[in-house]
This record gives structure tokens, C-alpha cells and sequence, in this order.
């Protein structure tokens, strides 16, 4: 059994903001359109295949140019980064990893997100994008995939902002831990990390 705890963590509404409902906004703002007609149409149009790699990342920005044709692309494209902002927990990052195994697991654009992670890649023993692997959470095998990597026997939690991705890691024998709004779940990771 392997001492060393794995914590497998989200990186939207974990790490770092979600995109969704700040993106969003700014953009229906910019491009004097209904942002809930615009999050509907990209919902239902798009956003599946772009989580899960299915459509590349230009295959986005070219949907919403032609979505709210008033959108400059060049200002959507700062906005989009302008809204992963890191949460407190990315400062726990590095303390962290001296005492458990960290794993990232996220629905999410490589392009977009690894470029933010980027001073705290190295704390990562494994990095799993959805746009990369082909499949999105909740998808079990997802889970699967990363479980079958970890440590036979090791204790994994699981920190997710979406209880229906706690629900899959609970189904495969992960701890599931709602990453609250309050962050009182850095309080639990800090304890189980011995800090």
C-alpha cells in the first residue's frame, strides 16, 4: 500500500476560476448579444466536442466570431485568459506535493490552461485534459484511465466543484471532496498533507 496520499484535483473552480459565467458575460457584453442565448447556442452547438477535443481550439473562436459577428476575436481571446485566475488553493500547491501525489484532472483546453499552470506544472505527478484525452468528465473512463496509473492500494481524494464528477470518483473508490465555495475544503487537504 503506498504511504503517499494521490490528490486528484480539478483545475477550473479549484485551481483556477471557472471560465463560466465571467467569459461569458464580458463577451455577450462586447458583442451587444443575450449571453444567455449565446451560452445556450455554444451548450448545445459546441461545447462537448470542444471539452473533449473532438474540435480544435480555432474551431472555437471560429464559432463565435460567427456567433456574435461584432466579437473581436483579439479581445475575446484576452478576456478568455483574463478570466483563469488562480484560487487560493494554487498557493498550496508546492506544500502540497512534498507530502502526497498530485494529479490534475480537468475538463478543459490545453491551450488555455497550461499556459496559466505553467509555475506549477512540477508539482504534478500526472496532468489529464479532456481536450487531450479525448474523453470529458463525468465519462468513467476517464477515471478509469488515470485510477489504473495510481498506486494499487493508495488513499486518493478527489476535489471537484461538481458533484456529479464526485459521484464517478466515489463510484471507482475515490474520497470525493465538494471544493465549496467558502475553500473550507483546503482546510481537510492541509490536515491529510500534514501542514
Amino acid at each position: 500500500m503506498s504511504e503517499r496520499i494521490q490528490l486528484v484535483l480539478d483545475a477550473g473552480g479549484v485551481i483556477v476560476t471557472n471560465l463560466t459565467p465571467g467569459f461569458w458575460q464580458e463577451i455577450a457584453a462586447h458583442g451587444q448579444l443575450n449571453e444567455a442565448e449565446l451560452v445556450g447556442q455554444y451548450k448545445q452547438s459546441l461545447s462537448a466536442s470542444l471539452w473533449s477535443g473532438k474540435v480544435t481550439e480555432p474551431a472555437f473562436w471560429t464559432w463565435l466570431s460567427q456567433a456574435g459577428p461584432s466579437i473581436v476575436i483579439d479581445y475575446a481571446r484576452e478576456r478568455l485568459t483574463a478570466n483563469l485566475t488562480y484560487l487560493p488553493a494554487a498557493l498550496r500547491l508546492q506544500e502540497w506535493s512534498r507530502t502526497m501525489d498530485l494529479h490534475l484532472l480537468s475538463n478543459h483546453r490545453t491551450e488555455w490552461l497550461l499556459p496559466v499552470l505553467q509555475p506549477y506544472l512540477s508539482c504534478f505527478k500526472s496532468i489529464t485534459i479532456s481536450s487531450e484525452a479525448g474523453l470529458a468528465k463525468p465519462n468513467p473512463d476517464l477515471f478509469t484511465r488515470l485510477s489504473n496509473t495510481l498506486p494499487s492500494g493508495a488513499e486518493v481524494i478527489f476535489v471537484d466543484d461538481h458533484e456529479r464528477n464526485l459521484e464517478q470518483g466515489r463510484a471507482i473508490g475515490w474520497a470525493g471532496l465538494i471544493a465549496d465555495p467558502e475553500n473550507k475544503w483546503i482546510d481537510f487537504v492541509d490536515a491529510k498533507a500534514k501542514i
